[in-house]
């Protein structure tokens, strides 16, 4: 058995946080589809882990691909955001580059995606929730995995290439609101 069918039956946690609830925008099958094809092609010892005790690991490869919209609420009910969206449009996203996000310890390979209408309702939630980013900009993105530093560069270019998510793009009609316990609403939008 690879290495990466080992990963998926183990479900290793990625990137989880139970400090926060959050609102997320799930990619269609096609852009998983996509993603499981470049995702399948990363050696493991070129990815970043830590290690959360047990048999849950964080970062790696990101198992789930979504667009956060909003991170960082601290509430269970989706009554807020059900409010904030209210009458509120869904829209297009489309898959403009790849980029690498640097941090210190590890970089981040990402799938960087442009959309009017998640900046939107990205902006429209910041204000009516009262909440302030980490990052200045919000910058949408699909994650596609977690390296050890200066190794995410050479799956750059393979992501581009035949395994591309490269100028793909969809439509969206609603968004997920995932509590601290990680219970999912579905918010359907106008």
């Amino acid at each position: 058995m690879n290495w990466y069918k080992k990963y998926i039956i183990s479900k290793k946690i990625q990137n989880k946080d139970s400090n926060f609830s959050w609102v997320r925008l799930d990619v269609p099958k096609k852009i998983k589809d996509v993603h499981s094809s470049v995702t399948k092609e990363i050696k493991e010892e070129d990815l970043y882990y830590e290690d959360q005790g047990g048999d849950n690991w964080s970062y790696g490869i990101e198992d789930d691909p979504h667009i956060t919209l909003k991170w960082g609420l601290e509430f269970d009910e989706p009554d807020e955001v059900l409010e904030s969206l209210d009458g509120e449009k869904g829209g297009n996203v489309e898959i403009e580059d790849i980029e690498i996000f640097e941090q210190d310890d590890y970089d981040v390979l990402v799938a960087r995606c442009k959309s009017k209408a998640l900046n939107k309702l990205h902006n429209k939630l910041t204000k009516d929730l009262e909440i302030e980013d980490d990052y200045p900009e919000y910058k949408p993105h699909i994650t596609i995995a977690y390296f050890k530093k200066g190794r995410a560069k050479k799956y750059k270019s393979m992501a581009h290439k035949g395994l591309t998510y490269y100028l793909l793009d969809f439509d969206f009609k609603e968004v997920i609101f995932e509590d601290r316990n990680d219970k999912e609403t579905a918010i359907k939008l106008d």
